[in-house]
């Protein structure tokens, strides 16, 4: 098994221990793995496939969000133009 090492702020090493604790793990590293493994089988299952959307459609959309200037969605869109599930 290999190990490793990981830095954590300590209010989140509290809220580790406290999780393994309340949910039965005899320590840090066995909650961890379970997150990992959990992590990990989920993953693999929720692969779907990419449908493209209208470019025009996703500059409104990030534009809705308020959080985007004109200049960085029009380089967004751009790039997404030039990609191989736009440029056909």
């Amino acid at each position: 098994m290999a190990t490793i090492t990981i830095s954590l702020p300590n209010q989140i090493a509290i809220k580790v221990d406290s999780e393994a604790q309340k949910h039965g793990f005899a320590s840090r590293s066995e909650f961890i793995r379970s997150l990992l493994r959990r992590y990990f089988a989920k993953e693999q299952s929720e692969f779907e496939q990419f449908q493209p959307k209208p470019l025009e459609q996703i500059k409104l959309e990030l534009a809705q969000t308020g959080k985007y200037n004109q200049e960085f969605i029009e380089s967004i869109v751009k790039g997404l133009g030039k990609s191989s599930f736009y440029d056909r």
